[in-house]
């Protein structure tokens, strides 16, 4: 896979979130698309220490890919589902920062849709201050996890103004392609968007939503298919990574990432056929558990997946956000991705 125009075998990388420090708490970005990018001086010097921590964590243990660590919502709380379905929203024209209980299943948080009382459109940079923060730690090559997708934003917004979701959707997506394009001027070598697949029933609109927002973009693509985070999605009780595919194949993104570690790499034979024009990115670590995973059993699993997909198209990460764990627990968890792939790696290779 190639990092930069570098080939990387079995590049590292998170799927985002990462634990924050204590000195963090509550909100750093304001709600509003005419609000400061911060909500108070005060708050921007924390989020940029706390960003520092968790890049330096991440260089540590050598992760080819770094990310801000997700360290601007609020993942010591309960309520981290909160901002991750609002943080697009909150700066987009047409949208308001209230809406209707999102309750799926058991999944009862009082945690609010956003809803679309206007024209939906993109008038400022979102991501401006997360990418900027971390290119005050380092120039390495940087993913921006964009929180949800447009197709999942869509259908998780209480929609007072088109009354139609696949028009939603695909208003949404235009939004999203002008914060993309932003990103992509400002160097950002990844952008990832995090797609519930598993949620939904395989419907033509969800790739179109996906797809616009795509479209044009140069920089690394990734959909990150999520099963949940420590507590698991709403409704999702079984595999069905076996019914994505080859549905799935019609995104125009560089990587899926799928969450196996979890699953104990159970849906290999689902993957099977993978495509040339694809990467694969795999979670070999996973954040339900505080047990740290041995190289061993990583390298395990990375050479059961290779049966079915070469490992010139395979990256390697979290299954999701870690960060709900103690920070020395996420860290080792991140220390044993790469212990993991090493050892794949010279399995590989021969070499020692």
């Amino acid at each position: 896979m190639k990092v930069r125009g570098n080939d990387i075998l079995l590049p590292a990388t998170i799927v985002g979130a990462y634990p924050r420090p204590i000195f963090l708490e509550g909100r750093i970005l304001p709600i509003g698309v005419h609000a400061p990018e911060f909500v108070d001086y005060r708050a921007r010097e924390l989020y940029h220490h706390a960003v520092s921590l968790a890049v330096h964590d991440m260089l540590d243990v050598g992760l080819d890919v770094v990310t801000d660590g997700g360290q601007y919502y609020e993942n010591e709380t309960g309520y981290e589902y909160a901002e991750l379905f609002h943080a697009m929203a909150h700066k987009l024209d047409g949208y308001a920062g209230y809406g209707d209980r999102i309750q799926v299943g058991a999944f009862d948080l009082p945690i609010y849709k956003p809803s679309v009382i206007g024209e939906v459109a993109w008038r400022r940079p979102v991501f401006k201050p997360i990418a900027e923060a971390v290119r005050l730690v380092t120039d390495a090559p940087l993913k921006i996890n964009a929180s949800l997708g447009p197709a999942t934003l869509a259908a998780l917004s209480t929609d007072r103004h088109y009354h139609d979701l696949k028009v939603l959707s695909q208003e949404v997506a235009k939004a999203y392609n002008e914060e993309f394009r932003d990103l992509e001027r400002r160097g950002v070598d990844m952008i990832q968007i995090t797609e519930p697949l598993t949620f939904f029933e395989p419907e033509e609109w969800i790739i179109d939503a996906i797809n616009t927002a795509f479209e044009g973009i140069s920089a690394y693509k990734v959909v990150h298919i999520c099963y949940g985070h420590e507590e698991g999605q709403p409704g999702i009780l079984d595999l069905k990574g076996n019914r994505l595919f080859p549905w799935a194949f019609d995104l125009h993104c560089d990587q899926i990432h799928f969450q196996m570690a979890s699953h104990e790499f159970a849906e290999v034979d689902s993957l099977r056929g993978w495509p040339k024009d694809k990467d694969i990115g795999v979670g070999v670590v996973d954040i339900e558990l505080l047990r740290v995973e041995t190289a061993e059993t990583i390298a395990g699993w990375l050479h059961r997946l290779f049966d079915a997909v070469p490992p010139e198209q395979v990256s390697v990460s979290t299954d999701c956000g870690i960060a709900s764990m103690r920070r020395n627990v996420a860290k080792a968890k991140l220390g044993a991705i790469v212990a993991g792939r090493d050892l794949a790696r010279a399995q590989l290779t021969g070499e020692r």
